[in-house]
């Protein structure tokens, strides 16, 4: 009954999800950037292009954990691509992981008291820099994520009973986050630390803070650290290991991993089969887009001519922007009243020369808005041309800590291109050094990855740069507060260099260090000097033994020959 429930609120989520018209058209608009790549045959593996072609759900949960921005996802969803084909998601050997599965250090069994499958991570049997948890990670993630089409997140278990230093590891705890991120959104539900020793604390806090800083899922409570006493409020005693404090005696065996592994494919059909339904679903959607009603959208601005909804689907191309109207049914809601208070900034913020306009002139303003984790800001890029298309390329000193979108692209005459710029959660306490600059160009060229190439020789060109700074309504926390062990090393590092203070008066460790020295190397030498008197006042004493024996004995021998003689 249990499963039957969990089977329908998960058909649910997806029918309403590819109902709403809006998310359609996202997934669309989506799928076609995709593949208008002529080169995307040979960037990606087969099993993904079949997938982009033909399953809406893994392009819905890329969408769904970005709330909806096609540009964003877009950037997401080609760095998973990448990722999947140089890792090859779909060719993880068995046989390489056999050790990892006979040592249970890593397996899918039972269900949380929310009715979620459990993933059990049993660090005692991993060492930090062993070969193989990435890979087991992910095929375990690969199966429960493409069985339940990412409409079931797992809750991860991760036993720290008997673990320590040389059992954690920052570079697996950073790709479980990642993959929940970036490889498979919203896959994880919640992270369960079980038994951490305290030694450990230190780097959960630091592990603590990355989560925060999610921008697919914004939670801050995904990890929760319970002991046996508080474990069953969580996963109940019939699946926890008598260690944990409940009566499950399961044993992860490769038989257990048979049952867990999907069916063999179907058998391919034949050519003329393949012909037949390929008909047949063309006609399928020829009359389902025909009788598609786009008054729905009407709310949104958005519109399309009759061609357009009976030949292709309706897209908004990033590299052919036609202004702020043709991307709006993309931009995030929260965005709009910066977006128009840039479009209707006077001209004192504005940077303008014979073929472009850009606002705002000099200088980022970092602002925190609704439904956003990152700061942004966005830079306007006009054409001020009615002939010539301009192409631009936005780059910053940090792109680790930035993201920018879109990065490069073209603009048709007259048109506007809004670029946005985040700064990450994780660094906004170090922004204030970071510069950007935006380089443009006319040119005819539609060839975005020569554009250093083409810059050089450009006749009409400029360059714009930019600082950034905080807005007045940002309240970031104190740096103090979550100052990982990084900073603590450093500031280790600063007091063996520059000294300390204490009660207001100020201390060099160099000096300290050297008047210690001197005070050993006095008690060395005053050590020495002690023993060397004693060694003195041993050799006199025991030369005054011998006189004051030699004193008795004498008197004695005397007294005796004296008596020999006298008998």
């Amino acid at each position: 009954m249990v499963v039957d429930i969990t089977n329908s609120r998960i058909f649910r989520r997806r029918s309403s999800t590819f109902t709403d018209p809006t998310n359609v058209l996202a997934i669309q608009e989506l799928r076609s950037r995709i593949l208008q790549d002529s080169s995307a045959s040979t960037k990606h593996s087969s099993e993904d292009l079949h997938r982009i072609r033909h399953e809406d759900w893994w392009l819905d949960r890329f969408l769904a954990s970005v709330n909806y921005d096609v540009d964003i996802a877009y950037a997401i969803i080609l760095e998973c691509l990448k990722w999947r084909r140089n890792f090859e998601v779909d060719r993880i050997s068995l046989l390489t992981l056999k050790p990892l599965l006979d040592s249970q250090l890593m397996y899918l069994h039972g269900k949380d008291l929310q009715n979620r499958h459990i993933l059990w991570i049993m660090m005692s049997k991993y060492k930090n820099g062993d070969d193989g948890f990435e890979k087991l990670f992910t095929f375990w993630m690969e199966r429960h994520y493409m069985e339940y089409k990412g409409c079931q997140p797992l809750t991860v278990f991760i036993d720290m009973s008997g673990t320590g230093l040389k059992n954690m590891s920052f570079d697996a705890m950073k790709f479980i986050i990642h993959s929940s991120k970036y490889y498979y959104p919203n896959a994880i539900e919640s992270i369960i630390i079980f038994d951490n020793p305290a030694i450990l604390n230190a780097s959960w806090k630091v592990i603590g803070s990355w989560l925060e800083s999610s921008a697919a899922n914004q939670r801050h409570d995904l990890l929760t650290f319970v002991t046996k006493l508080s474990v069953t409020h969580y996963i109940p005693k019939s699946h926890l290991l008598e260690h944990q404090g409940g009566t499950d005696t399961f044993k992860f065996t490769m038989d257990e991993l048979a049952k867990c592994l999907p069916p063999p494919p179907p058998p391919k059909p034949s050519p003329k089969l393949i012909q037949q339904r390929m008909h047949s679903i063309d006609d399928t959607t020829n009359n389902n887009v025909t009788e598609f009603d786009f008054s729905s959208f009407q709310k949104r601005n958005v519109k399309f001519d009759e061609e357009s909804t009976t030949k292709r689907a309706p897209s908004v191309s990033r590299r052919s922007s036609k202004g702020p109207k043709g991307r709006k049914s993309h931009i995030p809601p929260a965005l709009r009243p910066l977006i128009e208070n840039r479009v209707n900034a006077p001209n004192d913020d504005w940077s303008s020369n014979d073929f472009v306009s850009i606002t705002p002139r000099d200088e980022l303003r970092l602002e925190k808005l609704d439904g956003e984790n990152d700061l942004l800001d966005v830079v306007l890029v006009k054409n001020q041309s009615s002939e010539t298309p301009i192409m631009f390329k936005f780059k910053t000193t940090s792109p680790e800590k930035f993201r920018v979108r879109p990065s490069s692209g073209i603009v048709q005459p007259g048109g506007i291109e809004i670029i946005r710029v985040y700064l990450q959660y994780e660094y906004r306490h170090s922004w204030n050094k970071e510069k950007f600059i935006l380089l443009t160009m006319e040119t005819s060229s539609t060839d975005l990855e020569s554009f250093s190439e083409n810059f050089k020789t450009a006749i009409n060109k400029a360059e714009f740069k930019f600082k950034c700074k905080l807005s007045e309504n940002v309240k970031l926390d104190q740096p103090e507060e979550r100052r990982s062990s990084f900073l603590l090393q450093q500031q280790q590092q600063s007091i063996m260099k520059d000294g300390f203070s204490l009660g207001g008066i100020n201390f060099n460790m160099p000096l300290i260090i050297l008047v210690l020295f001197l005070f050993l190397m006095f008690q060395f030498f005053y050590i020495l000097q002690i023993r060397s008197d004693n060694a003195l006042l041993r050799e006199t004493l025991m030369s005054l033994s011998g006189q004051m024996k030699e004193s008795i004995v004498q008197p004695q021998e005397t007294i005796i020959e004296a008596v020999k003689t006298d008998l």
